[in-house]
This record gives C-alpha cells, sequence and structure tokens, in this order.
C-alpha cells in the first residue's frame, strides 16, 4: 500500500540531504582554490586576475564593530532566531552581512588596496543558512560567514549575545538591527505553547572581526584600477571579489595550513548527506509500499 506521509517524509529528507551535500561541494570547492593557489608576492603583481596574499592589515580609517564594538577593518555577523511555527523546529538566519573599509595589505615586500565594500543579506534573499532543528549545519562545516560572494573565515566564530524573546536587547545592538534595513525586529514569544530549552523569537548575535595589524590570508581578484598605468604594478590595481563568479573572495585570521584544514570539512559534510539521504530512500522505499 501507497503511504503519502512516508513519501512526503522521503521527499523532504532528500531534499535536505542535497542542500547538506551543496554546502560540501561549496566548501570542497574552496578547499582546492586556497589549496592549489600559489602564494603572491604583492610586489610581483603584474596581471589582473585570481591571487593569494597573506600580510598585515593597514587602514586610516577603521570603524566600530556593530555587535562586539571593536574598531575593525571589517566585520562579519549573522543573526539566527528559532523559529518555533512551523513543523520543525530550528535556527533560521534572519541576516548576515560583511561591513568593510578600504585596507591594504603589507606583506613585506609592498602593499596592494583591498575594497570589499559592505554587503547584506536578508530574509527577503531567502536563508542563507542550513539548520534542522538544534542542528546547524554551516556552523559543522564553516567556522564564519557567506555572504554574497565573499567568504569570511575564521579561528573562532562565536555567539556574542543571545537575547531572549520578549527582551530588550543591549542598546548598541539595538541600534545596529533598527539602522540595518536587511534585519526584521526579533519575533515575540508564543504564549500557547510550554518551550523546552530554546525559546520562539530566541536571537542569536554572532559577529567577528578583523582589526587593523591583524595578520591575515586573502584570496581575491587583480583589478586593473580606472588611472592604472602599464606594466601593471601593486599600485595599479585593487584586490576585490572574483567578477565573474568563479569562486568567492575568501578573508581569514587563520593560516593556509589551518584554513586548508577547516575547508576539508567537506568530508563531514558529504558524509552527513549521504547517510541523510539514505534516510530518505528508506522512506520512499517504505511509501511505495516495495516492503
Amino acid at each position: 500500500m501507497v503511504s503519502i506521509g512516508a513519501l512526503g517524509v522521503g521527499l523532504v529528507t532528500l531534499v535536505i540531504a542535497g542542500l547538506v551535500g551543496r554546502l560540501g561541494w561549496r566548501q570542497q570547492r574552496r578547499h582546492s582554490l586556497v589549496a592549489k593557489t600559489p602564494t603572491t608576492d604583492v610586489r610581483s603583481i603584474d596581471d589582473e586576475g585570481l591571487v593569494e596574499l597573506k600580510g598585515r592589515v593597514k587602514c586610516e580609517e577603521p570603524f566600530q564593530s556593530p555587535i562586539r564594538d571593536e574598531e575593525s577593518v571589517l566585520s562579519a555577523w549573522e543573526i539566527d532566531e528559532w523559529d518555533e511555527r512551523g513543523n520543525t523546529d530550528m535556527w533560521e538566519t534572519r541576516a548576515s552581512g560583511v561591513y568593510a573599509k578600504p585596507f591594504v595589505i603589507d606583506d613585506g615586500t609592498g602593499e596592494v588596496q583591498v575594497d570589499i565594500d559592505d554587503r547584506v543579506v536578508g530574509e527577503d534573499a531567502g536563508r542563507t543558512e542550513l539548520s534542522l532543528g538544534p542542528v546547524d549545519f554551516d556552523r559543522l562545516v564553516a567556522s564564519g560567514v557567506t555572504v554574497e560572494d565573499v567568504y569570511c573565515s575564521f579561528d573562532r566564530f562565536p555567539v556574542e549575545t543571545t537575547v531572549p524573546p520578549d527582551a530588550d536587547p543591549p542598546e548598541r545592538i539595538a541600534e545596529f538591527v533598527e539602522g540595518e534595513t536587511g534585519i526584521s525586529e526579533q519575533t515575540d514569544s508564543i504564549t500557547n505553547i510550554v518551550d523546552i530549552g530554546n525559546k520562539h523569537g530566541e536571537r542569536r548575535y554572532y559577529e567577528q572581526t578583523i582589526e587593523p595589524g591583524a595578520e591575515i590570508y586573502l584570496l581575491g581578484n587583480a583589478e586593473a584600477t580606472a588611472d592604472a598605468t602599464y606594466p601593471l604594478g601593486p599600485d595599479d590595481v585593487v584586490i576585490t571579489p572574483p567578477a565573474d563568479g568563479d569562486g568567492s573572495m575568501i578573508v581569514s585570521d587563520q593560516s593556509e595550513d589551518a584554513l586548508v584544514s577547516d575547508l576539508g570539512s567537506y568530508k563531514l559534510a558529504y558524509g552527513v548527506a549521504a547517510a541523510i539521504g539514505l534516510v530518505g530512500v528508506g522512506f520512499l522505499v517504505v511509501g511505495a509500499g516495495v516492503v
């Protein structure tokens, strides 16, 4: 006998497996880029294209980060909220973003300008993270945040502030949320249910920053400036996210070896995807009445 319920569960489970597998593919692609792209000395930059740089950050006009309130050249942040309105209780990403000022990388051989620009992805653009119940798969495979074409990876990407539902966030965070149009207001609690553990509407604010003077790894696109002279040199280019969509710009406070190791988590994602996929296939078999 065909079971519509089991077929539905099987299909949903296979979709989740596919999404987890996609996370793995994304991390594998980054792993390959980082592992295979040779490091370039800044003084050797003489053409446009993908470059891998390592050096110290300099910035004349840093800003105060929105959540940690630290002097920064780059802030990567994410806001997750516990949602119990559907059939599955889960953490959902309400918004994520990268704020950045133009800065310079100095690797000891020369200096080159980096220009990332601010970017924010809110709920209107679709969920940016994959969670199922209390398990956030993105946090399992990545210690950082992806916003459009920029991937920021950190040694740590901690929850800086947790705000219960029906509570006022710290003043600085309240000003941040009010001033950023990509962030929705926090959801109120649900009064007709008894919450155990996380409460509907609870929020987590994640943030990590790169400060002036920090040593960073950067993979990006060397692009000639409008007033460039040829042959090109470091003063004639600016490092930006790849314009052709051939991979995210990667910014990290980790060493290249540590970053490669972290990106190796794609194997975990593939393993989880395979396990979930097998469960989905099992439900489809049962639902189709094969067994």
